[in-house]
């Protein structure tokens, strides 16, 4: 097409525009035997289909490549009820582009029951199960816990347990399975072991906080299971905090109930003289 025979008009030349990311996962992955195979990770987890998905995961790229002059892979990992309909890829004239798109509900829950890594073992909650099947699938999944947490020596330890137990309770809720989170409470409560998940603050809060997570587009929820998960997928370890305005709220309601400055900051995995800044500030 000869441009001279379109119709042209003037638009404002500048492009002015702040874009700001962050993203669920953000990893360099690193080969000290050759540093040409190094490359970044990026995982973000999808509670609900945005439409635009697609789009989003492109700006990504090219902020990642412009800024680090690297590879980057990146993962969407979707946990939603609903039926899956995101796009992995666009394509405009010279433009290509794509990226993994992963269905959890596709993978059958025993597939992580073989892994020897804990994170990994409670992405099972979240996969693919019989409808029925709840109770047998909570027991086995919080057994294989158990007996990682007691057997290797890279989780052994009560607070261990307590830590991955605590964190299968709060991914229970997103299942969308009504009672799924009193079945895993239950069976908790039934095993030889001593935690009573009801006490913990983010059970009591649950309902509400997951609520609040969903709504928008399951980020929150992403940040409070993405330590879970990123350590799974490749052994890279999230170290996902939540913001500021809703740790702040949960250590005052924490100490309000009772907690100690040294268990709130075990708890959010932050620093005492932090939590003792926060109930400063209240």
């Amino acid at each position: 097409m000869d441009i001279l025979e379109t119709q042209l008009s003037e638009i404002d030349p500048l492009i002015q525009s702040t874009i700001e990311r962050e993203s669920d996962v953000l990893r360099k992955v690193t080969f000290e035997d050759d540093p040409k195979k190094n490359y970044l990770l990026q995982i973000e987890f999808q509670s609900k289909n945005e439409i635009d998905m697609n789009i989003r995961m492109g700006e990504y790229f090219m902020i990642l490549l412009k800024k680090h002059k690297l590879p980057v892979r990146q993962y969407v990992i979707y946990i939603g009820d609903e039926k899956m309909t995101m796009k992995n890829s666009f394509e405009y004239e010279n433009i290509k582009f794509r990226f993994n798109l992963i269905d959890i509900r596709e993978i059958d829950y025993e597939e992580f029951l073989e892994s020897d890594i804990p994170e990994f073992v409670i992405l099972g909650i979240l996969a693919k199960f019989d409808k029925g099947t709840e109770r047998v699938v909570a027991k086995n999944i919080l057994e294989r816990i158990i007996t990682i947490t007691e057997t290797d020596i890279r989780y052994k330890g009560t607070l261990e347990q307590e830590k991955y137990l605590k964190q299968i309770d709060v991914m229970s809720g997103l299942r969308g399975l009504r009672g799924l989170q009193n079945i895993i409470i239950e069976t908790i409560n039934n095993m030889p072991i001593t935690l009573d998940i009801t006490k913990d603050l983010r059970y009591q809060e649950g309902k509400q906080i997951g609520e609040a997570k969903g709504e928008a587009r399951g980020r929150e929820i992403g940040k409070e299971i993405g330590k879970e998960i990123g350590e799974a997928i490749g052994e890279i370890k999230g170290e996902i905090k939540g913001g500021e305005k809703e740790r702040f709220k949960n250590i005052l309601k924490g100490y309000s109930k009772g907690m100690s400055l040294e268990e709130l900051a075990d708890f959010f995995e932050v620093s005492i003289d932090y939590v003792k800044n926060v109930i400063k500030s209240n």
